[in-house]
């Protein structure tokens, strides 16, 4: 049985802890696993679709940013079960695994909302959230769930600026958007800024050092992994939320091959979250040496 992995972009820690969960659980199988790495592009997440026709792939493992390309990319690839990690992949995904967005971000909304009620009285000089509008549905969630959580606690978001960061949420984009909007707020001190990613929010550090304002940033991450000590060694870094990518294996692999035997399989396969701050990161990572 020959399962093929299209993957995000193998620089960033989170992908490589998925891809590091699925080849533990291919092991565990006895199936073949063929890798390729998209890059964070979408056309090279097409030629990674069709070296798997080639290939003769059983099923596939897509996990790519762009929700517009899938059409194309899910044409290109071979007719077998496809499970799509953390973005959907329309129309020839056969289960989504990956994260329940809209309550991911209402955890990072309501807790920094609670932050800024019990220190701050809900005072604040601006809202940055730095988002990926290629991801579709997920940005929608996951950035409307942060709105709706910190609501529910501060009332309605003022001074709001939604920032694209590019597919699938993007340092390098951040960082250069930060400067812009930091430039922008001259006088702000309390910037509470949440992103779809850690690695916007690496950006977005890197754009206050830039200008001396790492303390006027106020942090709410998503993809918690813990060995990012640049985030969590942050002046204001108020807790992220953790997806466990280093377990998306054991529900990618086992479900995929009952799919490859003409199993039915659930249609959602969500993982679970916790949100996670400097006094509970070793709770859950007991080797958080940051």
């Amino acid at each position: 049985m020959k399962i093929g992995i299209t993957e995000l972009d193998l620089s960033v820690g989170f992908v490589q802890a998925v891809q590091k969960s699925v080849e533990e659980q291919i092991a565990n199988s006895g199936a073949e696993l063929i890798t390729c790495d998209s890059k964070g592009d979408a056309a090279r997440a097409l030629d990674c679709a069709k070296q798997f026709k080639v290939q003769g792939a059983d099923g596939l493992i897509t996990f790519q940013a762009d929700t517009n390309a899938a059409p194309r990319i899910c044409a290109a690839g071979p007719d077998v079960p496809v499970m799509a990690v953390d973005i959907t992949q329309d129309p020839c995904q056969t289960a989504f695994v990956g994260a329940a967005n809209e309550y991911a971000g209402e955890l990072i909304g309501y807790n920094v909302g609670k932050y800024f009620f019990e220190k701050e009285n809900c005072d604040y000089d601006a809202f940055v959230s730095l988002e990926s509008e290629a991801v579709g549905e997920v940005n929608e969630l996951r950035m409307g769930g942060i709105r709706k959580g910190f609501e529910s606690v501060c009332g309605k978001v003022h001074d709001l600026r939604q920032v694209d960061t590019g597919a699938g949420g993007q340092t390098d984009v951040a960082q250069k958007q930060m400067t812009d909007t930091l430039t922008a707020l001259p006088g702000a001190k309390k910037v509470i800024v949440v992103g779809i990613n850690e690695d916007v929010i690496i950006g977005a550090l890197a754009a206050a050092r830039t200008q001396g304002r790492e303390d006027d940033l106020y942090l709410g991450v998503q993809n918690l992994n813990p060995d990012n000590c640049v985030i969590y060694d942050a002046p204001h870094w108020l807790g992220s939320v953790a997806y466990f990518p280093e377990h998306y294996g054991e529900l990618l692999v086992p479900y995929l091959i009952k799919a490859i035997k003409g199993e039915q399989i659930p249609s959602e396969l969500l993982v679970p979250h916790e949100f996670v701050t400097a006094d509970t990161v070793t709770d859950f990572y007991p080797d958080y040496s940051c």
